[in-house]
């Protein structure tokens, strides 16, 4: 008979990092064979040594270290619900240069997006804890066990069918709004020549999908950035189906100019030349008249409306967001139900990537 296995789930609440980390550091140190076999490392798993969040500085505190005498075999950063900090990976980079191999771990189901930091590989904890359930060692072996049920259990399980609105009552809102983010970044196909990524926002609390294409003036994006309509400030901390249920999914489509100081300079007249193009790819843009909050974005506004723009086009971010990151971006949005499912979001994504690449194509007003 199989014995029972160990609740482990009170030792690891899936919004404590730390936890996660340290339980991954003893069972690599107890059986570093699995994780060498795993990560490709050549070197001899009796003489590996595990640093745990080694203090570089106060910024820069890779989760594991893997070393083989004084050679990094191995950095790795662990992540559950967590996304990545601007520039975090190429922080620990530099902080720990001539490593092996460089590792993100984080589950399946909630994908951490490492595109545009080449060196770092991506493992899921699933193909950890998988190696690990194969582990000669009967305490690893069933805790590895133990975790992979914990794993399976704690996170949403989510596909094409699953609706974007159809969470379950006492559920975690922010866990299930994440499992579906990760799963239209991970299905998403656009077409050839767009890029897209996915973020966490500064509150945590939301997860935009953004797709986007360099425009005909340097500096200039068109982009589209898509995320749960319901303010973060209202998030819940669990779902109830009567009281706080998903607003569905905005879309934003937009021109965004990046590496400046001031929204001031943004070219209300080259996003004005790109309306004919949004007109025609949809008749679902929500009307509402834009309100830029600044003085001179709301002027910049105003003056484009005169011109015979739309008046709801001018949705976005401007002087306060450029203060922030050096960007601004202003445009138009549609709102979609509640009701879609994950796999009609991804083709109605897919669809405005078309979109972004005609309105990359458009040349500034003369």
């Amino acid at each position: 008979m199989t014995p029972e296995l160990p609740a482990i789930g009170f030792a690891l609440p899936i919004n404590s990092e730390n936890r996660w980390s340290d339980l991954l550091a003893v069972m690599v140190a107890t059986d570093p064979g699995p994780a060498c076999q795993l990560l490709g490392l050549d070197v001899d798993p009796g003489e590996v040594h595990v640093e745990r969040e080694v203090t570089v500085d106060s910024a820069n505190r890779p989760d594991l270290i893997l070393r083989v005498g004084n050679r990094r075999a191995a950095v790795i950063e662990v992540k559950v619900l967590a996304g990545l900090g601007p520039k975090q990976l190429h922080r620990y980079e530099e902080a720990e240069p001539g490593a092996d191999r460089y590792v993100v771990v984080f589950p399946e189901r909630l994908v951490v997006d490492t595109k545009h930091a080449s060196r770092w590989q991506s493992v899921t904890w699933e193909a950890v804890l998988a190696v690990y359930a194969e582990s000669s060692h009967p305490w690893v072996q069933t805790c590895a066990m133990a975790w992979q049920a914990h794993l399976d259990e704690a996170l949403p399980k989510v596909d094409a069918t699953t609706r974007w609105g159809g969470l379950v009552d006492d559920e975690p809102f922010v866990v299930a709004m994440r499992a579906r983010a990760s799963w239209v970044f991970a299905n998403l196909d656009p077409p050839a020549g767009v890029e897209h990524d996915l973020i966490g926002s500064s509150a945590g609390a939301s997860w935009p999908i953004r797709l986007y294409v360099p425009a005909a003036v340097p500096g200039y994006w068109a982009m589209v950035d898509v995320e749960e309509r319901m303010g973060v400030r209202t998030i819940p901390k669990y779902a109830n189906a009567a009281t706080h249920p998903p607003l569905g999914p905005s879309v934003k489509v937009v021109l965004l100019q990046e590496n400046v100081t001031t929204s001031a300079g943004f070219d209300w007249d080259y996003l004005l030349a790109m309306a004919p193009l949004m007109a025609a790819a949809r008749d679902d843009w929500v009307q509402r008249t834009a309100t830029p909050k600044h003085p001179h974005d709301r002027a910049a506004h105003q003056a484009m409306v005169a011109k015979g723009g739309p008046k709801f086009l001018g949705v976005g971010f401007g002087e306060a967001q450029t203060k922030i990151n050096g960007q601004c971006m202003f445009g138009a949005r549609f709102q979609l139900p509640p009701d879609i499912t994950l796999g009609e979001l991804v083709t109605t994504l897919n669809g405005t990537g078309e979109l972004l690449l005609r309105m990359a194509e458009v040349q500034p007003a003369t």
